[in-house]
């Protein structure tokens, strides 16, 4: 026991200073060994990340290279299939429509004829270009009421008569008389007698109200029709052969060589003197 006890005591004080020791001198160590491992793991991550770095660079570029190696052949491909329908649409677009610029030319040319035919009718002595402040309208006239010189209504004109070789006025047909229209009788009053003021806005007659109502009527005659074209002469056809005359015979001889002879003609000296 008591060797133990001596044992004892000498052992834990050796025991103790080794623990201290390695209690002082390991977690340096470890520290060191942490930090050594942290950058071998760092290195290597580093080293892996090039790698993985450098091959994913290197699959992006291959495959980059395939899908363009993949695009131009799909493109080459769609225009040799397009080529020909392409090149058909382009020759239909880019041929000419004969049809269409003739009947642009023929419209262009039908225009240039109208214009220089309005250009034309512009200056010419054909037709009236603009009424005079001395011209009326047949329009003006029929319809509007006529009046004595004191004012006392006389009727409405109805027509004119107008002169067809001359073309000038002859008269005015007035409606005397009757209820709106109805029983009227229609004289005629000579056109310079009327005296028409204000576009035929007035027009007065010397007549008044009771020479009008006594007046006579108006005579008109019957429109005539217009006469019935001539029709063209017709091509005088040479004379027919009398079908009951007889057929000349053609083996009889001519009507001059069945004349006898005349012996009171003289002879021809130029012809033969008959043989003896």
């Amino acid at each position: 026991m008591r060797n133990f006890l001596l044992t004892t005591a000498l052992v834990l004080p050796l025991t103790g200073m080794a623990f201290a020791q390695t209690a002082t001198t390991t977690p340096e160590a470890a520290a060191d060994a942490a930090a050594q491992s942290a950058e071998t793991a760092a290195d290597a991550a580093t080293d892996a990340a090039n790698t993985a770095a450098d091959a994913a660079a290197t699959a992006a570029d291959d495959a980059a290279e395939a899908a363009g190696d993949a695009a131009d052949a799909a493109a080459d491909a769609t225009a040799a299939e397009t080529a020909p329908a392409a090149d058909a649409a382009a020759g239909t677009e880019m041929e000419p429509d004969a049809d269409a610029a003739a009947a642009d030319a023929a419209t262009s040319a039908e225009a240039a004829e109208t214009a220089a035919l309005q250009a034309e009718m512009a200056t010419s002595d054909k037709i009236a270009r603009e009424q005079a402040g001395n011209e009326l309208r047949v329009d003006w006239v029929t319809g509007a009421n006529v009046t004595s010189p004191d004012g006392t209504a006389v009727g409405q004109v109805r027509d004119i008569i107008v002169d067809a070789e001359s073309g000038q006025m002859i008269a005015a047909i007035i409606g005397v008389g009757g209820f709106l229209g109805i029983g009227e009788k229609q004289i005629a009053v000579p056109w310079d007698q009327l005296t028409i003021n204000y576009d035929a806005q007035e027009i007065t007659t010397e007549l008044t109200q009771d020479e009008a109502k006594a007046a006579p009527d108006y005579v008109f005659r019957e429109r005539e029709s217009a006469p019935a074209p001539t029709p063209a002469p017709a091509e005088t056809a040479p004379a027919a052969a009398d079908p009951a005359a007889a057929p000349a015979d053609p083996a009889a001889p001519p009507a001059d060589a069945m004349a006898p002879a005349d012996p009171a003609a003289p002879a021809d000296p130029a012809a033969p003197a008959p043989a003896n």
